[in-house]
């Protein structure tokens, strides 16, 4: 359930005479808190080294099985069939009430002002998910019936996540429209470089087919990103689909990365060199000096997942990702296999308890990397590990 204030404002009199233009302005959000323990944890430093490793019990950070955030958006109706739009929505760690990620300079997530036409589509304008977040959202995601009313668009345990170019790009200039069942999404984020406009630039485009009482779903994005100071470039490329049958969903996917070996830098992820090491995606050396070999060439994700709404309070799920690298030089080439089993009960429309249990196995270049869908470091130093958390969510 969401709550809605309706505000009556008198718009400026363009014409002759002063009309009434009807607004409103919602408050939404999720908070997410749960208990996570790990085998074969890590704890880093704040420059980022490890300073432990072993089993880990501890609060989930940022959320649980969903990120934590608020948010406001709204709309104006400006003309027959026109508004104007905006929305402000910010994530944050509901264990120490900070901001998420931690160390983000964004205290917004998503920032944008635009137009919406009931038969042109909508324009918008600033920080904003990328169309490959949005494609494998609106279709193949992982366990997309948790989210009721809101888009469950960052998982805590969501491999893909990590595959989708950090979802949320700067400077972005974002249209879509609804063609009866068939969503199309573009965009452009400028790279705002003087003299060399298209580096740290990116585009994409998306199209969804979505019919709402078809049982067959399916979509497909591309995404282009170039190098804030090179012309390499970073290519996301995904399609999959979904089948639902009464209160069986079926859903699966394929996401590919295309590395190019000098892109080290991308500010309006915002991913610097240091960020993008952390991650496992270049080596330590290219920080320094970005035209050494290193990092990853190609990575390719295969996953799936299946769903069973027992009864209208209880939900059973599992999924599992297949990850295979291959690198710039061979200590970077390796693979995953990931697992996961959840459970959630919903008390209510809005409030959720939830069990999750998850196993990842990580060989060669994989291992370290961060494959779980968090903006962090990697939770593990080691070739395998065990999860498992139990939570609550409530959305509003």
């Amino acid at each position: 359930m969401k709550r809605t204030t309706q505000i009556a404002c008198m718009a400026l009199p363009l014409v002759a005479g002063s009309a009434w233009a009807q607004s409103s302005v919602q408050l939404y959000g999720l908070v997410d808190a749960g208990i996570r323990y790990e085998t074969h944890g890590v704890s880093y430093g704040d420059d980022g080294t490890p300073i432990g490793t072993g089993s880990k019990l501890g609060m989930t950070k940022g959320g649980g099985m969903t990120e934590s955030y608020w948010g406001i958006k709204g709309n104006e109706q400006i003309a027959s069939g026109l508004k104007g739009i905006f929305q402000l929505e910010s994530h944050f760690d509901p264990s120490s009430g900070r901001t998420w990620p931690k160390g983000s300079a964004e205290f917004f997530q998503i920032a944008y002002v635009g137009l919406e036409s009931s038969s042109l589509g909508q324009l918008t304008l600033g920080r904003q998910y990328n169309v490959v977040m949005e494609g494998v959202t609106l279709v193949y995601g992982s366990n997309l019936w948790a989210g009721g009313d809101q888009d469950q668009y960052a998982n805590l345990f969501k491999p893909e996540h990590t595959m989708m170019a950090g979802s949320k790009t700067n400077n972005m200039v974002h249209y879509g429209a609804q063609l009866g069942d068939v969503v199309v999404l573009a965009q452009y984020a400028l790279g705002e470089r003087a003299g060399a406009a298209s580096q740290g630039s990116q585009f994409g485009a998306s199209v969804a087919y979505i019919p709402e009482a078809g049982p067959v779903k399916v979509s497909a994005s591309f995404l282009h990103t170039k190098d804030d100071f090179t012309n390499a470039t970073f290519n996301v490329y995904t399609a999959g689909g979904q089948l639902a049958l009464g209160g069986l969903t079926v859903n699966a996917g394929y996401i590919e990365n295309r590395r190019g070996n000098s892109f080290t830098s991308f500010a309006a992820g915002p991913f610097s060199p240091a960020d993008l090491a952390g991650l496992g995606i270049i080596s330590a050396d290219q920080t320094v000096d970005p035209t050494l070999p290193g990092g990853f060439s190609k990575r390719r994700m295969t996953f799936g997942g299946v769903s069973y709404r027992i009864s209208p309070a209880l939900t059973l799920a599992a999924n599992a990702w297949f990850t295979r690298q291959s690198g710039y030089t061979p200590d970077f080439d390796g693979s995953a296999n990931q697992y996961q089993l959840i459970a959630g009960y919903f008390l209510s429309k809005r409030t959720m308890l939830y069990a999750e249990v998850d196993y990842s196995h990580y060989k060669g270049g994989l291992v370290g990397a961060q494959l779980v869908g968090l903006n962090a470091q990697g939770p593990t130093l080691s070739s395998s590990q065990i999860g498992t958390m139990i939570g609550m969510r409530h959305t509003f």
